[in-house]
Protein backbone atom coordinates (compact mmCIF):
# COMPACT_ATOMS: atom_id res chain seq x y z
CA UNK A 1 0.00 0.00 0.00
CA UNK A 2 0.87 3.61 -0.78
CA UNK A 3 0.46 4.93 2.66
CA UNK A 4 3.97 7.03 2.80
CA UNK A 5 7.53 7.02 4.53
CA UNK A 6 6.17 7.69 7.62
CA UNK A 7 7.32 5.39 10.46
CA UNK A 8 5.56 7.03 13.12
CA UNK A 9 2.13 5.43 13.68
CA UNK A 10 -0.42 7.17 10.95
CA UNK A 11 -4.31 6.92 11.40
CA UNK A 12 -6.43 7.37 8.80
CA UNK A 13 -10.19 7.78 9.09
CA UNK A 14 -12.60 7.00 6.97
CA UNK A 15 -16.14 8.77 8.12
CA UNK A 16 -18.53 9.77 5.17
CA UNK A 17 -20.85 7.03 5.32
CA UNK A 18 -23.16 5.24 8.03
CA UNK A 19 -20.23 3.62 9.98
CA UNK A 20 -16.56 5.23 10.81
CA UNK A 21 -13.53 3.02 9.56
CA UNK A 22 -10.21 3.57 11.03
CA UNK A 23 -7.03 2.08 9.77
CA UNK A 24 -3.63 2.42 11.61
CA UNK A 25 -0.82 2.28 9.27
CA UNK A 26 2.21 1.42 11.34
CA UNK A 27 5.79 0.90 9.77
CA UNK A 28 3.85 1.44 6.20
CA UNK A 29 1.24 -1.16 6.86
CA UNK A 30 -1.65 -1.65 7.67
CA UNK A 31 -1.69 -2.93 10.87
CA UNK A 32 -5.40 -2.55 12.57
CA UNK A 33 -8.41 -1.45 11.17
CA UNK A 34 -11.63 -0.28 12.65
CA UNK A 35 -15.46 -0.74 12.24
CA UNK A 36 -17.31 1.21 14.12
CA UNK A 37 -21.21 1.39 13.69
CA UNK A 38 -22.31 2.96 16.70
CA UNK A 39 -24.57 1.41 19.00
CA UNK A 40 -23.75 -0.07 22.57
CA UNK A 41 -20.24 -0.11 24.10
CA UNK A 42 -17.94 -1.77 26.49
CA UNK A 43 -17.69 0.19 29.60
CA UNK A 44 -21.48 1.77 28.92
CA UNK A 45 -22.90 1.96 32.82
CA UNK A 46 -26.58 0.30 33.17
CA UNK A 47 -29.12 0.26 35.91
CA UNK A 48 -30.07 -3.45 35.25
CA UNK A 49 -32.93 -5.69 37.01
CA UNK A 50 -31.54 -9.16 38.23
CA UNK A 51 -34.15 -11.30 35.92
CA UNK A 52 -32.73 -14.70 37.05
CA UNK A 53 -30.14 -16.48 39.46
CA UNK A 54 -28.05 -19.18 38.17
CA UNK A 55 -26.78 -21.15 40.62
CA UNK A 56 -25.40 -23.64 38.63
CA UNK A 57 -23.00 -20.55 36.99
CA UNK A 58 -22.24 -18.76 40.24
CA UNK A 59 -23.80 -15.59 38.24
CA UNK A 60 -27.19 -13.63 37.95
CA UNK A 61 -28.54 -12.90 34.79
CA UNK A 62 -29.68 -9.06 34.39
CA UNK A 63 -32.40 -7.22 32.44
CA UNK A 64 -30.70 -4.10 30.34
CA UNK A 65 -32.20 -1.00 28.45
CA UNK A 66 -32.01 -2.33 24.49
CA UNK A 67 -29.90 -4.74 24.88
CA UNK A 68 -30.11 -8.91 25.99
CA UNK A 69 -30.13 -9.67 29.34
CA UNK A 70 -26.34 -9.69 30.24
CA UNK A 71 -24.24 -12.19 32.44
CA UNK A 72 -23.03 -10.51 36.14
CA UNK A 73 -21.37 -13.05 37.85
CA UNK A 74 -21.27 -13.12 41.57
CA UNK A 75 -17.69 -12.85 41.87
CA UNK A 76 -17.85 -9.02 40.28
CA UNK A 77 -20.52 -8.02 42.32
CA UNK A 78 -19.85 -6.87 46.14
CA UNK A 79 -22.95 -8.27 48.25
CA UNK A 80 -25.57 -11.10 47.95
CA UNK A 81 -28.12 -11.22 44.72
CA UNK A 82 -31.32 -11.88 44.35
CA UNK A 83 -34.16 -11.57 41.85
CA UNK A 84 -35.95 -8.43 41.08
CA UNK A 85 -33.06 -6.68 42.60
CA UNK A 86 -31.46 -3.39 40.87
CA UNK A 87 -28.16 -3.32 40.29
CA UNK A 88 -25.60 -0.49 38.68
CA UNK A 89 -23.69 -2.56 36.77
CA UNK A 90 -21.02 -1.75 33.73
CA UNK A 91 -20.50 -3.99 30.44
CA UNK A 92 -17.54 -5.74 30.61
CA UNK A 93 -17.96 -7.59 27.00
CA UNK A 94 -20.64 -7.11 24.28
CA UNK A 95 -22.17 -9.99 22.90
CA UNK A 96 -20.90 -11.37 19.75
CA UNK A 97 -21.12 -14.14 17.82
CA UNK A 98 -22.14 -16.70 19.89
CA UNK A 99 -21.06 -15.10 22.90
CA UNK A 100 -23.37 -12.91 25.45
CA UNK A 101 -23.27 -9.79 27.30
CA UNK A 102 -20.95 -9.93 30.57
CA UNK A 103 -21.15 -7.69 33.10
CA UNK A 104 -19.58 -6.47 36.01
CA UNK A 105 -20.48 -4.37 39.27
CA UNK A 106 -17.27 -3.02 40.08
CA UNK A 107 -17.33 -0.01 38.25
CA UNK A 108 -14.53 1.91 36.27
CA UNK A 109 -15.86 5.27 34.58
CA UNK A 110 -12.71 5.82 31.61
CA UNK A 111 -11.66 9.71 31.03
CA UNK A 112 -8.70 10.65 28.75
CA UNK A 113 -6.58 11.48 31.62
CA UNK A 114 -7.77 9.14 34.69
CA UNK A 115 -10.09 6.20 35.72
CA UNK A 116 -12.39 6.88 38.41
CA UNK A 117 -13.27 3.80 40.33
CA UNK A 118 -16.23 4.65 43.06
CA UNK A 119 -15.59 3.25 46.55
CA UNK A 120 -12.23 2.20 45.66
CA UNK A 121 -10.67 4.51 47.66
CA UNK A 122 -6.74 3.92 46.09
CA UNK A 123 -4.98 6.73 44.02
CA UNK A 124 -2.28 5.04 41.67
CA UNK A 125 0.21 7.03 39.59
CA UNK A 126 1.59 5.39 36.14
CA UNK A 127 4.71 3.33 37.68
CA UNK A 128 6.70 4.25 34.56
CA UNK A 129 6.51 7.90 36.57
CA UNK A 130 10.22 7.93 38.42
CA UNK A 131 10.48 11.24 39.01
CA UNK A 132 9.91 11.40 43.10
CA UNK A 133 9.09 15.73 43.04
CA UNK A 134 6.68 15.08 40.33
CA UNK A 135 5.05 11.96 41.99
CA UNK A 136 4.61 13.98 45.03
CA UNK A 137 3.27 16.70 43.46
CA UNK A 138 0.26 14.90 41.45
CA UNK A 139 -0.32 12.73 44.45
CA UNK A 140 -1.11 15.72 46.85
CA UNK A 141 -3.41 17.16 43.61
CA UNK A 142 -5.42 14.07 43.58
CA UNK A 143 -5.85 13.68 47.07
CA UNK A 144 -7.08 17.48 47.35
CA UNK A 145 -9.95 16.59 44.63
CA UNK A 146 -10.67 12.72 45.95
CA UNK A 147 -14.56 12.65 47.27
CA UNK A 148 -16.42 10.19 48.87
CA UNK A 149 -13.66 7.69 48.75
CA UNK A 150 -13.35 7.19 45.27
CA UNK A 151 -10.38 5.14 43.65
CA UNK A 152 -8.27 7.59 40.71
CA UNK A 153 -6.00 5.96 38.59
CA UNK A 154 -4.03 8.36 36.50
CA UNK A 155 -2.83 7.57 32.89
CA UNK A 156 0.35 8.07 31.74
CA UNK A 157 -1.11 11.33 29.20
CA UNK A 158 -2.05 13.17 32.14
CA UNK A 159 0.95 13.30 34.04
CA UNK A 160 2.31 16.79 32.80
CA UNK A 161 -1.78 17.77 33.08
CA UNK A 162 -2.10 20.87 35.94
CA UNK A 163 -4.15 20.98 38.55
CA UNK A 164 -7.30 22.63 36.61
CA UNK A 165 -7.15 20.37 34.35
CA UNK A 166 -7.04 17.42 36.36
CA UNK A 167 -9.97 18.29 38.28
CA UNK A 168 -12.23 19.34 35.65
CA UNK A 169 -11.25 15.60 34.65
CA UNK A 170 -12.58 14.35 37.77
CA UNK A 171 -15.55 16.27 37.91
CA UNK A 172 -16.56 15.00 34.66
CA UNK A 173 -16.43 11.31 35.82
CA UNK A 174 -17.61 12.01 39.33
CA UNK A 175 -20.67 14.06 37.45
CA UNK A 176 -21.41 10.08 35.85
CA UNK A 177 -21.38 8.15 38.66
CA UNK A 178 -23.78 10.51 40.31
CA UNK A 179 -26.23 10.00 37.51
CA UNK A 180 -25.88 6.10 37.97
CA UNK A 181 -26.56 6.59 41.63
CA UNK A 182 -29.54 8.71 41.31
CA UNK A 183 -31.19 6.12 39.18
CA UNK A 184 -30.76 3.34 41.36
CA UNK A 185 -32.28 5.61 44.45
CA UNK A 186 -35.18 5.79 42.17
CA UNK A 187 -35.89 2.91 39.85
CA UNK A 188 -38.39 2.74 37.21
CA UNK A 189 -37.44 0.68 34.05
CA UNK A 190 -33.59 -0.86 33.11
CA UNK A 191 -32.03 2.43 31.78
CA UNK A 192 -28.54 3.38 29.94
CA UNK A 193 -27.01 5.64 32.80
CA UNK A 194 -23.71 6.33 30.80
CA UNK A 195 -22.39 6.11 27.59
CA UNK A 196 -19.15 5.29 27.45
CA UNK A 197 -16.33 6.84 25.04
CA UNK A 198 -15.61 4.09 23.00
CA UNK A 199 -12.46 2.25 23.30
CA UNK A 200 -12.04 3.74 19.57
CA UNK A 201 -12.61 6.90 20.52
CA UNK A 202 -9.95 6.84 23.41
CA UNK A 203 -7.62 5.36 20.71
CA UNK A 204 -8.13 8.59 18.72
CA UNK A 205 -7.69 11.19 21.25
CA UNK A 206 -4.67 9.04 23.01
CA UNK A 207 -3.36 9.38 19.18
CA UNK A 208 -4.02 13.08 18.67
CA UNK A 209 -2.74 14.15 22.01
CA UNK A 210 0.54 12.97 21.16
CA UNK A 211 0.55 14.55 18.59
CA UNK A 212 0.79 11.92 15.48
CA UNK A 213 -0.29 12.31 12.20
CA UNK A 214 -4.42 11.49 11.94
CA UNK A 215 -5.96 12.18 8.64
CA UNK A 216 -9.87 12.22 8.25
CA UNK A 217 -12.22 11.59 5.26
CA UNK A 218 -15.69 13.36 6.26
CA UNK A 219 -16.33 17.22 7.38
CA UNK A 220 -17.67 16.37 11.11
CA UNK A 221 -15.31 14.19 12.22
CA UNK A 222 -12.92 16.04 11.38
CA UNK A 223 -14.66 19.22 12.90
CA UNK A 224 -15.14 16.90 16.03
CA UNK A 225 -11.42 15.98 16.78
CA UNK A 226 -10.50 19.80 15.54
CA UNK A 227 -12.79 20.73 18.67
CA UNK A 228 -11.04 18.05 21.43
CA UNK A 229 -7.38 19.40 20.40
CA UNK A 230 -8.79 23.08 20.90
CA UNK A 231 -10.44 22.32 23.60
CA UNK A 232 -7.04 20.74 25.14
CA UNK A 233 -5.06 23.88 24.02
CA UNK A 234 -3.11 21.74 21.84
CA UNK A 235 -1.61 22.67 18.23
CA UNK A 236 -3.41 21.05 15.09
CA UNK A 237 -0.61 20.65 12.63
CA UNK A 238 -1.19 17.26 13.05
CA UNK A 239 -5.07 16.70 12.41
CA UNK A 240 -5.26 16.60 7.91
CA UNK A 241 -8.21 17.05 6.36
CA UNK A 242 -8.52 14.46 2.90
CA UNK A 243 -8.53 16.11 -0.10
CA UNK A 244 -8.82 15.54 -3.92
CA UNK A 245 -11.35 13.47 -5.70
CA UNK A 246 -11.04 10.12 -4.43
CA UNK A 247 -12.06 8.58 -1.26
CA UNK A 248 -9.30 8.61 1.34
CA UNK A 249 -8.91 4.34 1.39
CA UNK A 250 -8.77 4.04 -2.03
CA UNK A 251 -6.17 6.95 -2.38
CA UNK A 252 -4.08 4.78 0.54
CA UNK A 253 -4.92 1.81 -1.17
CA UNK A 254 -6.54 0.47 2.28
CA UNK A 255 -9.59 -1.05 0.24
CA UNK A 256 -6.94 -3.32 -1.31
CA UNK A 257 -5.53 -4.32 2.33
CA UNK A 258 -8.97 -5.06 3.79
CA UNK A 259 -10.49 -7.46 0.52
CA UNK A 260 -6.91 -9.07 0.86
CA UNK A 261 -7.30 -9.82 4.35
CA UNK A 262 -10.82 -11.64 3.84
CA UNK A 263 -9.29 -13.84 1.91
CA UNK A 264 -7.15 -17.49 3.68
CA UNK A 265 -3.86 -17.08 1.30
CA UNK A 266 -1.35 -14.50 2.84
CA UNK A 267 2.08 -14.65 0.58
CA UNK A 268 5.20 -13.94 2.55
CA UNK A 269 8.28 -11.54 1.21
CA UNK A 270 10.66 -13.34 0.22
CA UNK A 271 8.75 -16.40 -1.10
CA UNK A 272 6.37 -18.76 0.87
CA UNK A 273 2.36 -18.32 1.89
CA UNK A 274 0.52 -18.94 4.55
CA UNK A 275 -3.33 -20.03 4.72
CA UNK A 276 -5.27 -18.75 7.26
CA UNK A 277 -8.56 -20.61 8.13
CA UNK A 278 -11.48 -19.61 10.55
CA UNK A 279 -13.81 -21.80 12.08
CA UNK A 280 -16.16 -21.79 15.12
CA UNK A 281 -13.86 -23.69 17.45
CA UNK A 282 -10.45 -22.64 16.19
CA UNK A 283 -8.15 -20.77 13.99
CA UNK A 284 -6.18 -23.18 11.33
CA UNK A 285 -3.04 -21.57 9.93
CA UNK A 286 -1.06 -23.48 7.62
CA UNK A 287 2.72 -22.41 6.60
CA UNK A 288 3.80 -23.16 2.87
CA UNK A 289 7.11 -23.60 1.37
CA UNK A 290 6.49 -23.50 -2.11
CA UNK A 291 7.71 -20.12 -3.96
CA UNK A 292 10.81 -20.27 -1.44
CA UNK A 293 14.39 -20.43 -2.30
CA UNK A 294 14.69 -24.40 -2.94
CA UNK A 295 18.80 -23.86 -2.98
CA UNK A 296 19.40 -24.00 0.95
CA UNK A 297 19.09 -27.48 3.23
CA UNK A 298 15.73 -28.35 4.28
CA UNK A 299 16.32 -27.45 8.24
CA UNK A 300 17.92 -23.86 6.50
CA UNK A 301 15.03 -23.33 4.28
CA UNK A 302 12.32 -24.19 6.49
CA UNK A 303 13.87 -22.25 10.25
CA UNK A 304 13.46 -19.48 7.43
CA UNK A 305 10.01 -19.21 6.40
CA UNK A 306 8.95 -20.15 9.63
CA UNK A 307 10.28 -17.23 11.04
CA UNK A 308 9.54 -14.49 8.24
CA UNK A 309 5.64 -16.49 8.38
CA UNK A 310 5.69 -15.94 12.59
CA UNK A 311 5.91 -12.24 12.07
CA UNK A 312 3.36 -12.03 9.43
CA UNK A 313 0.78 -14.46 11.21
CA UNK A 314 1.03 -11.97 14.76
CA UNK A 315 0.36 -9.41 11.92
CA UNK A 316 -2.89 -10.99 10.15
CA UNK A 317 -4.32 -12.34 13.64
CA UNK A 318 -4.35 -8.68 14.69
CA UNK A 319 -5.59 -7.01 11.43
CA UNK A 320 -8.55 -9.84 11.23
CA UNK A 321 -9.30 -9.39 14.65
CA UNK A 322 -8.95 -13.01 15.50
CA UNK A 323 -9.21 -14.43 18.68
CA UNK A 324 -9.52 -17.78 20.76
CA UNK A 325 -7.67 -20.51 20.18
CA UNK A 326 -4.67 -20.03 17.17
CA UNK A 327 -3.00 -23.40 15.53
CA UNK A 328 -0.11 -22.96 13.59
CA UNK A 329 1.02 -25.48 11.30
CA UNK A 330 4.86 -24.58 10.79
CA UNK A 331 6.86 -26.08 8.34
CA UNK A 332 8.98 -29.38 10.11
CA UNK A 333 12.24 -28.44 11.49
CA UNK A 334 13.81 -30.83 13.27
CA UNK A 335 15.88 -29.04 15.44
CA UNK A 336 15.48 -28.05 19.19
CA UNK A 337 17.12 -24.97 18.12
CA UNK A 338 14.67 -24.44 14.97
CA UNK A 339 11.89 -24.62 17.23
CA UNK A 340 12.76 -22.36 19.79
CA UNK A 341 13.52 -19.67 17.28
CA UNK A 342 9.62 -19.73 15.93
CA UNK A 343 8.69 -19.61 19.61
CA UNK A 344 10.80 -16.55 20.58
CA UNK A 345 9.68 -14.88 17.16
CA UNK A 346 5.86 -15.28 17.96
CA UNK A 347 6.35 -13.99 21.50
CA UNK A 348 8.53 -10.86 20.50
CA UNK A 349 5.76 -10.17 17.46
CA UNK A 350 3.14 -10.18 20.07
CA UNK A 351 5.01 -8.30 22.16
CA UNK A 352 2.99 -6.27 25.05
CA UNK A 353 -0.60 -8.73 24.51
CA UNK A 354 1.52 -11.32 26.23
CA UNK A 355 0.69 -9.46 29.28
CA UNK A 356 -3.04 -11.25 29.51
CA UNK A 357 -4.22 -10.81 25.88
CA UNK A 358 -2.33 -14.23 24.73
CA UNK A 359 -1.79 -17.50 26.28
CA UNK A 360 1.54 -19.40 24.52
CA UNK A 361 0.84 -23.19 24.53
CA UNK A 362 3.72 -23.64 22.19
CA UNK A 363 4.54 -26.72 20.68
CA UNK A 364 2.46 -29.78 20.73
CA UNK A 365 3.76 -33.82 20.63
CA UNK A 366 2.86 -33.60 16.63
CA UNK A 367 4.73 -30.39 15.78
CA UNK A 368 1.80 -28.16 15.64
CA UNK A 369 2.27 -25.08 17.71
CA UNK A 370 -1.13 -23.44 20.05
CA UNK A 371 -1.31 -20.11 21.49
CA UNK A 372 -5.11 -18.62 22.42
CA UNK A 373 -5.90 -14.84 22.08
CA UNK A 374 -8.68 -12.97 23.93
CA UNK A 375 -11.08 -12.38 22.47
CA UNK A 376 -12.43 -8.62 21.46
CA UNK A 377 -15.54 -8.70 19.46
CA UNK A 378 -16.24 -10.16 16.37
CA UNK A 379 -13.27 -10.66 13.96
CA UNK A 380 -13.10 -8.37 10.28
CA UNK A 381 -14.55 -10.87 8.59
CA UNK A 382 -17.70 -11.60 11.02
CA UNK A 383 -18.09 -7.69 10.91
CA UNK A 384 -18.45 -7.12 7.18
CA UNK A 385 -19.23 -11.13 5.74
CA UNK A 386 -22.62 -12.33 5.70
CA UNK A 387 -20.33 -15.60 6.82
CA UNK A 388 -17.05 -16.35 7.75
CA UNK A 389 -16.73 -18.67 4.85
CA UNK A 390 -18.25 -16.73 2.01
CA UNK A 391 -17.13 -13.57 0.14
CA UNK A 392 -20.75 -11.98 0.62
CA UNK A 393 -20.79 -8.74 1.94
CA UNK A 394 -23.33 -8.39 4.90
CA UNK A 395 -26.35 -6.27 4.61
CA UNK A 396 -25.00 -2.96 6.60
CA UNK A 397 -21.32 -3.82 4.63
CA UNK A 398 -23.26 -3.30 1.25
CA UNK A 399 -25.13 0.08 2.42
CA UNK A 400 -22.26 1.72 3.61
CA UNK A 401 -20.14 0.77 0.04
CA UNK A 402 -22.96 2.30 -1.81
CA UNK A 403 -23.05 5.15 0.45
CA UNK A 404 -19.62 5.53 0.16
CA UNK A 405 -19.28 4.85 -3.67
CA UNK A 406 -21.95 7.33 -4.37
CA UNK A 407 -20.48 10.46 -2.03
CA UNK A 408 -16.95 9.06 -4.21
CA UNK A 409 -18.57 9.58 -7.46
CA UNK A 410 -20.40 12.52 -6.35
CA UNK A 411 -16.96 14.42 -5.71
CA UNK A 412 -15.86 14.00 -10.02
CA UNK A 413 -18.32 16.53 -10.47
CA UNK A 414 -22.04 14.65 -10.32
CA UNK A 415 -24.66 16.45 -8.70
CA UNK A 416 -27.91 17.91 -9.26
CA UNK A 417 -30.84 15.57 -9.41
CA UNK A 418 -30.41 11.67 -9.81
CA UNK A 419 -31.85 8.09 -10.04
CA UNK A 420 -29.64 5.89 -7.71
CA UNK A 421 -30.18 1.82 -8.90
CA UNK A 422 -29.64 -0.69 -6.00
CA UNK A 423 -30.43 -4.23 -4.87
CA UNK A 424 -34.23 -4.14 -3.63
CA UNK A 425 -32.90 -5.14 0.10
CA UNK A 426 -30.21 -1.93 -0.08
CA UNK A 427 -33.56 0.40 -1.69
CA UNK A 428 -35.68 -0.34 1.79
CA UNK A 429 -32.41 0.35 4.19
CA UNK A 430 -31.96 3.55 2.00
CA UNK A 431 -35.77 4.29 2.17
CA UNK A 432 -35.63 3.05 6.26
CA UNK A 433 -32.61 5.70 7.62
CA UNK A 434 -32.93 9.43 7.57
CA UNK A 435 -29.03 9.35 8.10
CA UNK A 436 -28.22 7.80 4.24
CA UNK A 437 -30.72 9.93 2.77
CA UNK A 438 -29.00 13.37 5.13
CA UNK A 439 -25.88 11.56 3.70
CA UNK A 440 -27.45 12.01 0.05
CA UNK A 441 -28.35 15.44 0.47
CA UNK A 442 -25.74 16.69 1.20
CA UNK A 443 -24.29 15.17 -1.75
CA UNK A 444 -26.49 15.90 -4.28
CA UNK A 445 -28.18 18.96 -2.51
CA UNK A 446 -31.58 16.22 -2.54
CA UNK A 447 -32.51 13.32 -1.68
CA UNK A 448 -32.27 11.29 -5.27
CA UNK A 449 -34.86 8.99 -6.54
CA UNK A 450 -33.87 5.72 -4.98
CA UNK A 451 -35.39 2.90 -7.36
CA UNK A 452 -35.01 -1.00 -7.00
CA UNK A 453 -33.78 -2.81 -9.71
CA UNK A 454 -33.74 -6.79 -9.54
CA UNK A 455 -31.02 -7.08 -11.94
CA UNK A 456 -28.18 -5.77 -9.15
CA UNK A 457 -27.11 -7.39 -6.02
CA UNK A 458 -25.57 -6.93 -3.10
CA UNK A 459 -23.32 -3.49 -3.13
CA UNK A 460 -23.90 -2.88 -7.14
CA UNK A 461 -25.64 -0.11 -8.16
CA UNK A 462 -26.10 2.59 -10.65
CA UNK A 463 -26.08 5.93 -10.87
CA UNK A 464 -28.27 7.81 -13.99
CA UNK A 465 -28.46 11.92 -14.34
CA UNK A 466 -32.83 13.32 -14.73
Amino acid sequence: MSAGGHNRDRLLIDAIALERRVALIRNDRLSRLWIDRGGPARFDIHLGRVSKILPEMAAAMVALDGLEDGLLPFDRHDGPLHEGQWVVVQIARLGFEDKGVKLTGRIAIEGVGMILRPGGRLIELPRKLKDAQQRANLLAILKNIQSHDDGIMLRSGATDWDEDAIAGEYRLLSAQWQKAEAALANPRKPLLVCKAQSELDQMIERHLMAGQECLVDGVDEFVRLRGILKARGKAEDHLLRHGGSRLLFDDQDIEADIANALISKVDLAGGGWIAIDQATALCAIDVNGAGADSGRDPETRAIDINLRAADEIVQQIRLRNIGGLVVIDPLRMKSRAGRDKFDAAIKAAFGLELDGAVQIGGFTRLGLYEFSRQRAGESLAARILVKQDQAQLNAVSALNNVLRNVVGESRTGLAGTVRLYVASGIAQRLDESDDARQILIRVFGTVPQILADPALENDSYRLEKN
